[in-house]
C-alpha cells in the first residue's frame, strides 16, 4: 500500500513537471509577442515625433523666409542706387565742368573724383547724366512689348482658331529674326537715333510676351473660369480686363523682371557695338565701349557704369520675386 502511494506520488509530479514547463513556454512565447508590440509602439512613437520635429522646421524655415521677404534690402539697395543715380543724377550733376587741362585717362584725383574718360571728360559728371537715357529706354521699349504682346496674347487665346494661327505664326515670323541684326540693319540705313532703337527692341519682345498670355489664359483652370463666366452671361470686357486680368499679374511681372533684363542687354549691347546712340553720349553702355582701351590705366570708366548695369538689372529681379513671394505667402 505504502509503495503504491509513493508510485502514485511520483506520477503525479512527473505529470505536473510537464504542466509546469508549458506554462512557462507560454509565458515566455506572451512576453515574445508583447515585445514586438512594445517595439512597434516605440517605432510609431519616434516616428511622430520624427514627423513633429520635421513638421516644425518648416514652419522655421517659411518663418525664415518670411521674414527675409518681409526686408528685401539687398534687392532695395542694388536697385536703388542706379535709379537714384538716374532720376537724381542730372540734378545733383550740374553743369558739365570744364574740360581745359583735363588729361584723358587720368585715374581719381583732386576736381575728378572717378577720374577722367578718354576725351578727358569727368567720368562722375558722365555716370550721372548717364542713367537717364538707360533706365527711360528699356522702360520704354518694355512698354511696347507689354502694350502689344497682351492684347495679342488674349486674341489668341480666343475661341476663334483661325485668328489663334494667324497671330500666332505671325509672331513666330518676327521671332525668327535675331534682335542684334535688326538693330544692325537699320542702322545701315541711317536710322540710329533713340526712337528707332526703342521702338524696334520693343517689338521684338511681343512674341514672348504674347506667347506668355496666351499660354496663362488657355491653362485648364482659367479656361473653366471662362466658360462658366460666358454661361453666366458675361462679356468679353468682363473676362478679359478684370478675371484674366488679376489671372496674368503674377506672371507677367514675374516676366517683366526678366524681361527688362533681356531688353537692358539688348540695348547696352547696341550701343555698345555703335549701332544706337552716338559716341559722345554719356549712356553707362556707351561709356563702357569708349573707355574699354583704358580698363587698366583708368579702370573706373569702365567699372562703375558696369557695375550700375549690373546692379540694376540684379536688382529688377530680386525684388519683382521677393515681391511675389510675399504675395503668394499672404493669400
Amino acid at each position: 500500500m505504502k509503495v503504491r502511494e509513493e508510485d502514485d506520488g511520483v506520477r503525479a509530479q512527473g505529470t505536473a513537471g510537464p504542466a509546469k514547463v508549458r506554462e512557462t513556454a507560454d509565458g515566455v512565447k506572451a512576453q515574445g509577442t508583447a515585445d514586438p508590440a512594445k517595439v512597434r509602439e516605440t517605432a510609431d512613437a519616434e516616428k511622430a515625433r520624427g514627423t513633429a520635429d520635421a513638421a516644425k522646421a518648416r514652419e522655421t524655415a517659411d518663418a525664415v523666409r518670411i521674414g527675409r521677404s518681409r526686408r528685401p534690402w539687398a534687392a532695395l539697395a542694388l536697385l536703388g542706387v542706379p535709379v537714384l543715380a538716374a532720376l537724381l543724377g542730372p540734378w545733383a550733376a550740374g553743369g558739365e565742368p570744364s574740360a581745359e587741362g583735363a588729361l584723358p585717362s587720368r585715374p581719381p584725383g583732386a576736381g575728378h573724383p572717378l577720374g577722367t574718360d578718354v576725351l578727358g571728360r569727368d567720368v562722375l559728371w558722365l555716370v550721372l547724366h548717364g542713367g537717364a537715357s538707360v533706365l527711360g529706354s528699356a522702360l520704354a521699349a518694355l512698354a511696347v512689348g507689354m502694350a502689344a504682346g497682351v492684347p495679342l496674347g488674349l486674341l489668341a487665346a480666343g475661341p476663334r482658331r483661325g485668328l489663334d494661327e494667324a497671330v500666332m505664326r505671325g509672331l513666330d515670323l518676327l521671332l525668327a529674326f535675331p534682335g542684334l541684326l535688326v538693330l544692325m540693319t537699320l542702322a545701315a540705313t541711317g536710322h540710329r537715333d533713340r526712337y528707332w532703337l526703342v521702338a524696334v527692341a520693343g517689338v521684338l519682345q511681343i512674341p514672348a510676351v504674347a506667347r506668355l498670355v496666351r499660354g496663362a489664359a488657355l491653362a485648364p483652370g482659367s479656361r473653366t473660369v471662362v466658360e462658366a463666366l460666358r454661361m453666366q452671361g458675361r462679356g468679353w470686357a468682363y473676362i478679359h480686363l478684370r478675371h484674366l486680368a488679376r489671372q496674368l499679374a503674377a506672371p507677367l511681372a514675374t516676366d517683366a523682371g526678366g524681361r527688362f533684363s533681356v531688353v537692358l542687354y539688348l540695348l547696352a549691347s547696341a550701343n555698345f557695338l555703335g549701332l544706337g546712340l552716338p559716341a559722345s553720349s554719356p549712356d553707362w553702355a556707351v561709356l563702357i565701349e569708349r573707355n574699354s582701351d583704358a580698363l587698366f590705366t583708368q579702370p573706373a570708366a569702365v567699372l562703375v557704369p558696369a557695375g550700375l548695369l549690373t546692379a540694376l538689372c540684379v536688382g529688377g529681379n530680386l525684388l519683382v520675386d521677393r515681391t511675389l513671394a510675399r504675395a503668394r505667402r499672404g493669400r
